[in-house]
């Protein structure tokens, strides 16, 4: 009944007008009319109230328009700012009719959220920029002093290292940047498909040996056999992704922790590390695009793995947590369900 309110009340007053105004004329004709004095018929003291009953009448549907209509003009001009990119405005979401107060609420929440969709999309463009300065300027200086008459060999091949580091980066930022992209546009270059989640994450685990071996890291890990049906191939991103950081953040000689737990409905993977840990604020934009913990590692990635990270485990109707205390370590929680409930057609 409440969402009929608006239309009931606009034909109800309409309605009443019609018999008021029907009635009034119907008795003011019957009281002064006279057809063999068309002259006294004018002159009746009643004409002036029948006048003045349709003046008021009319007074009245202005006013009950201006009631209806107001709201609908400031919807307009709203939206019209809107459309010039003024994220600004907000109607009055307290007062007037139920369902005015609806419209002008979820206009509200339109707003908010395209403001803060125009303040992402700024942001990212921001950060891009500046992620491709720094190895741009890199291999600018460098080539430039490759350029020296008097350069050594050694020197020259410091600097082809150098400026091939600062290619790898920009490689990397391009990949992240486009993998990131397709995801946000529901892209899926992967098809769901039944895979073996403990063979997988040992895969992951095995393809990042040389980085884990180099600082002695012991790999702890407690995998039942398990099978899921998702998407194998971005699963595995998330996994070398997590593992890439655990092992970046984590001293030598210690212990990164693998464990996979069962329940009902989906699988829990559990990501424990030995690294330097994180702070409140650390948790809370770890998954945000280009975030970088620990700047003491900048030079090691682009702040676009765990943001990626995230978005596939939301496409896999998953969850991704992290709990973290700093000098202690991290903690990632992933949780997976056995089956994707819908699956999304895969583009490559």
């Amino acid at each position: 009944m409440k969402n009929y309110k608006l239309w009931i009340v606009i034909y109800g007053l309409s309605l009443v007008g019609i018999i008021v105004s029907l009635f009034i004329g119907a008795v003011v004709g019957w009281l002064v009319y006279n057809p063999n004095n068309h002259i006294e018929y004018l002159k009746s003291p009643l004409i002036p109230l029948f006048v003045s009953t349709i003046i008021l009448a009319l007074i009245i549907m202005v006013f009950v328009s201006r009631w209806f209509i107001r709201p609908l003009n400031q919807l307009i001009a709203a939206l019209r700012k809107v459309s010039k990119g003024d994220f600004d405005v907000k109607l009055d979401a307290d007062h007037g009719l139920s369902e005015i107060r609806y419209m002008n609420k979820n206009f509200n929440r339109m707003i908010m959220e395209l403001s803060n969709t125009e303040t992402l999309r700024n942001d990212f463009v921001s950060n891009v920029s500046h992620e491709f300065k720094t190895p741009l300027a890199s291999i600018e200086g460098y080539a430039s002093l490759m350029l020296s008459p008097d350069i050594s060999d050694t020197e020259l091949k410091d600097y082809a290292q150098k400026i091939m580091h600062s290619t790898k980066q920009l490689s990397s930022l391009t990949g992240n940047i486009l993998s990131l992209s397709r995801l946000n546009a529901g892209t899926i270059s992967d098809k769901a498909k039944l895979f073996s989640l403990d063979e997988q994450l040992r895969e992951a685990i095995l393809s990042l040996e040389p980085q884990w071996s180099k600082k002695n890291i012991d790999i702890d890990i407690d995998l039942p056999e398990i099978s899921i049906f998702g998407y194998q191939n971005m699963l595995f991103q998330v996994w070398t992704n997590i593992y890439s950081n655990a092992i970046k953040f984590s001293p030598d000689d210690s212990t990164i922790t693998t464990r996979i737990k069962k329940s009902d409905d989906g699988v829990y993977v559990i990501i424990k590390d030995q690294g330097i840990g994180m702070t409140e604020l650390q948790m809370h934009h770890i998954f945000d695009k280009f975030y970088q913990a620990d700047t003491t590692h900048k030079s090691e990635g682009n702040g676009l793995g765990m943001a990626i990270s995230a978005k596939i485990i939301d496409i896999s109707q998953g969850t991704i947590s992290v709990d973290s205390e700093l000098g202690i370590g991290s903690t990632f929680n992933i949780y997976l369900p056995y089956k994707l409930t819908t699956t999304q057609e895969s583009v490559i």
